[in-house]
């Protein structure tokens, strides 16, 4: 009596053995070869800042997953409270180093106030010398001197923290674009900095992995087999698609794990979060 083919996987059954068996040197190896998706532009340029990437909103998201997940992840919770602090200087500024602005009642994809000038103003006079201090005096009245701005020194950019429509800043930079003008106005600027002993305590003390959902809870799935302890933590609500890894570095195999994740793999697939925010520090010049 003949009988149909075999369904039995035997290569599936043999990796579930090898995986119950060896879970750690299981999981060393097929993070190596597990395809990961890239994750896009992190913090893309936009004449609107509420469509950069927020600091503020990933240190919120974050603290929120790890608000109920026990005392172990409140080391975790307390650094990240730390990593961002503010102060106010009042400064002149270049008004071609602003690079958007905090309100406008368009939302297009523009990748800067220049080009918001080009989109919306065609228009609008702009280009003699008189249009340009015109619409500097219109957009920054010595009346309402200091203009509020915002530094961000994870990134290097500034924002006008505006209340109207930004018609005359966006002819103005558009003429200090095309025409290599410039002009200074008296800004009071909340610079938000990275407390740098709290990033580097994060730096040494915790795997902070930034991926796409998926990939992470296929890797969450194989260090669940695991003695590990790993968690995943919301990124920010702009890209709930991303979420962060997060583990002690105090276990040389989990360590092993995941340096395996990392090595030869782009910076779109899986990114550090502590070495991403400290590579792109841009200090403020307190002159």
């Amino acid at each position: 009596m003949t009988t149909g083919p075999s369904t039995f996987d035997i290569e599936a059954f043999l990796n579930s053995l090898v995986q119950r068996m060896f879970p750690v040197w299981y999981a060393a190896q097929a993070v190596k070869e597990m395809p990961l998706a890239d994750m896009g532009v992190l913090n893309p340029n936009n004449f609107l800042c509420h469509r950069w990437l927020s600091l503020h909103s990933v240190v919120q998201a974050m603290q929120g997953s790890l608000e109920n997940a026990g005392s172990e992840w409140q080391t975790l919770h307390q650094l990240l409270g730390k990593l961002i602090v503010e102060q106010d200087y009042q400064r002149p500024l270049s008004i071609s180093a602003i690079q958007g602005v905090e309100y406008s009642g368009h939302d297009a994809n523009l990748p800067n106030i220049a080009s918001y000038a080009e989109h919306y103003l065609s228009d609008f006079p702009w280009e003699s010398a008189e249009d340009f201090d015109r619409n500097v005096k219109a957009a920054f009245p010595d009346s309402e001197k200091p203009f509020r701005v915002v530094y961000r020194e994870w990134d290097g950019r500034y924002y006008w923290v505006n209340k109207q429509e930004p018609d005359h800043f966006a002819a103005a930079s558009l003429h200090a674009q095309q025409k290599q003008r410039d002009a200074t106005i008296t800004a009071n600027i909340n610079v938000e900095s990275l407390h740098m002993a709290s990033l580097d305590a994060l730096r040494s003390q915790f795997w902070l992995l930034l991926m796409t959902r998926d990939d992470a809870y296929r890797v969450l799935e194989l260090l669940n087999q695991t003695p590990f302890k790993v968690i995943l933590c919301e990124f920010e609500w702009r890209r709930s698609d991303l979420v962060v890894l997060c583990a002690e570095k105090n276990q040389a195999k989990l360590n092993n794990i995941l340096l395996n994740l990392q090595n030869n793999r782009s910076s779109q697939q899986v990114t550090d979060l502590g070495r991403y925010l400290n590579r792109h520090h841009h200090p403020f010049r307190n002159q």
